[in-house]
């Protein structure tokens, strides 16, 4: 019975179920902002989100790639070291990161509204805690791993709403940016909990192995440039639609994106995140005919849980807005649809993507994801002189489709028996690897 309940928990059921639920509830918060603290804050939120989305990858120089694959099949004690060493390099990273912005912010503003510090310190927490949900997961712990981030994503979320419903005092930003920073040092507890008998101390005993990681950093930068490129396809809009059309339009892009975006993280969690390893496999013990037909068959799982994922949040959505009192949510149903649709293309492309990594077409990768920044800069800025606020999902659309068909035309010239993609990704790892 023991046996079972733990093979139950470490199924990746369990852990779709917790990051349904860490959904669900980010999907709440957004309704709460836009209806409670209106558009304009709305937009704030969106672009901190933004941000916290951009930050890990800028100052994260690529290492997690190669941190949370270094990590796997490692003892605690070989990997606390390195792991320790990862968070030596985001805090300094960040460190100067802030030494930077703080003197901007006060050029630019004249002042450090509490907002802005609460949003800095969420920075430093999102991006240390990405640091340490990477190497859990390399390490098989991915049921830990997704517990922290529904302790720390999600479950302040009923707390900073309820707070806001029963007084006004506590209806704004500040209320929920702190309640998400009280979510963090719960999860931290948490995390000692999980990491109890890791030799914690041992490591920290150890010297830094500033070689290794210098190494990291400097074979992999095509990595880094990719990581940026990842964050640009799916941030980067927002600037620019703040930029060009300010803060309330930002605020309606915000509350859509969070909605289509549940869609994308559910087929990224149920079905992207989990074919990597399988690719890798059937690459490696069947050859590459077969590898391409596995490829096509996670293509259509992703287009056959979306076309189902789709329908819900639209009626959802949908029956949330005509049941409210009117004029609570802003009404764009174009836009809903085109970001939809967006999202299926986006977790496609990202399947795609597993196809290139597993083949060891890391280069390629790279290039494509920086690639598909560059357009969705150029594209965005388009599309939103010419629609308006629809271009923002006229883009989006755009710009996911394009990279799907560049990377579906690149592994169409892969030739049905092609040496270096059996042995791409084990040779990548030895090259970049000291």
């Amino acid at each position: 019975m023991a046996a079972l309940l733990r093979r139950m928990l470490r199924s990746r059921f369990v852990s779709l179920g917790i990051r349904t639920a860490t959904l669900f509830l980010r999907f709440a918060l957004s309704f709460y902002v836009v209806s409670y603290l209106g558009l304009e804050a709305a937009g704030i939120y969106g672009l901190a989100i933004g941000a916290i989305g951009i930050v890990p990858a800028l100052l994260g120089w690529g290492l997690n790639y190669f941190v949370s694959r270094d990590v796997v099949g490692m003892t605690p004690d070989d990997a606390a070291p390195l792991v320790r060493d990862r968070l030596t390099v985001t805090i300094l990273s960040l460190s100067l990161g802030t030494a930077v912005a703080i003197p901007m912010i006060l050029a630019q503003i004249g002042g450090m509204p509490n907002v802005y510090l609460l949003i800095l310190a969420l920075l430093w927490l999102e991006t240390l805690a990405l640091d340490v949900y990477m190497p859990l997961v390399g390490l098989e712990m991915a049921l830990q791993a997704n517990m922290l981030v529904l302790v720390r994503s999600a479950l302040w979320i009923p707390v900073a709403v309820g707070l806001g419903m029963i007084s006004p005092s506590f209806r704004n930003l500040e209320t929920v940016f702190a309640s998400w920073i009280v979510s963090h040092f719960l999860a931290i507890a948490l995390l000692f909990v999980f990491l109890r008998h890791w030799p914690v101390r041992a490591a920290l005993s150890k010297r830094l192995d500033r070689a290794g990681m210098w190494m990291r950093i400097r074979n992999g930068w095509y990595i880094y440039l990719s990581d940026l490129g990842l964050v640009g396809l799916s941030y980067a809009d927002r600037f620019i639609l703040n930029a060009m059309l300010g803060l309330t339009a930002t605020g309606i892009y915000s509350f859509y994106w969070s909605i289509t975006n549940a869609l994308y993280t559910l087929l990224s969690t149920a079905v992207v995140q989990l074919a990597l390893p399988r690719m890798v496999l059937v690459l490696r013990q069947r050859g590459i005919v077969e590898w391409l037909a596995a490829l096509r068959r996670e293509v259509f799982k992703v287009l056959g849980f979306a076309a189902v994922l789709s329908v819900v949040i639209f009626i959802a959505t949908e029956a949330i807005i005509h049941f409210a009192p009117p004029g609570r949510f802003p009404v764009a149903r174009p836009l809903l649809v085109l970001m939809l649709v967006a999202a299926v293309l986006r977790a496609c492309g990202d399947l795609l993507s597993v196809g290139l990594t597993s083949a060891g077409k890391d280069r390629v990768y790279a290039i494509t994801n920086v690639g598909g920044v560059v357009l969705t800069v150029m594209l965005s800025s388009l599309c939103l002189w010419l629609f308006g606020l629809l271009g923002a999902g006229i883009s989006a659309v755009g710009t996911a489709l394009a990279l799907c068909i560049v990377r579906i035309l690149y592994l169409r010239t892969l030739p049905k028996r092609d040496p270096r993609a059996a042995q791409g990704r084990r040779g990548h790892a030895e090259a970049a690897v000291p």
